[in-house]
Parts: structure tokens; sequence; C-alpha cells
């Protein structure tokens, strides 16, 4: 039978050693899972735990510009209206905003421009 329940200080070593030993998430640490303004559930059954899963408040934007070779007003609206939607995210408890795009040009501007970490056709920020 499987049970869930809020993760607890009991789980920081069975978690760390899943993490070490996952080829996918050796760089992420126990307190990933308990950062603020994110909730973890632990999925067990009579063996012990099976499943971390952690939520986080998400923002997930869409992008339409209206004229994609106004490249320049593009950006500089992008320069201009960003820092004050992510603060705002950041004021309504958001940890992070995430933009899918295949636009390579985009992808480069946003990553250098707002720190946007590249995963695929997903953009994600922390913040």
């Amino acid at each position: 039978m499987i049970t869930k329940r809020p993760i607890d200080a009991g789980d920081e070593e069975v978690l760390k050693e899943s993490l070490v030993n996952d080829e996918y998430h050796k760089d992420t640490t126990p307190l990933f899972f308990v950062a603020p303004n994110t909730n973890c559930i632990v999925y067990s059954d009579e063996d012990g735990p099976i499943l971390y899963a952690r939520a986080s408040n998400a923002l997930r934007l869409d992008l339409q510009f209206v004229d994609n070779k106004n490249k320049r007003k593009n950006i500089k609206t992008m320069l201009s209206g960003f820092p004050e939607l992510a603060a705002k995210a950041k004021e309504s408890k958001y940890t992070e905003i995430i933009f899918n795009t295949t636009n390579s040009e985009l992808k480069g501007f946003c990553t250098k421009a707002f720190g946007f970490v590249e995963s695929g056709d997903e953009l994600r920020r922390l913040l």
C-alpha cells in the first residue's frame, strides 16, 4: 500500500543518498526539496520512501511578439518590463518563471539578460 506524508528531517539521509546515486540529480541537494514556498510529499510503502515530490509555485509565461522582425523594440520592451514582472511574481510567492520557446535567439537573450537556464525548449528562472 502506498502512503503519503510531508517531508521531515528524518528523510534527509535517504534523500541525500538517492540524489548522490542518481545520474540525473547529482548536483541537487536535499535543501532543494525544502526550499521556501515549496511543498514536498514523500510517497512510501512498507519498505520505505519511494518518491519525493516537490511542488513549487511557478509562473508560466507565453510570449507573442507582434513583429518578430522588430528585434530592437522587442528587446527594449523585455528589458523594460521583465524586472517588474519578476519582482511582482516573487512578491506573489512564485518561486520561478518558466516559458517554452524554440527560438534560439530568444533563448540566448533570456539566459544572458535575465539569468534563465535552458533545458531543451524550456527556460527557467528561479526567483
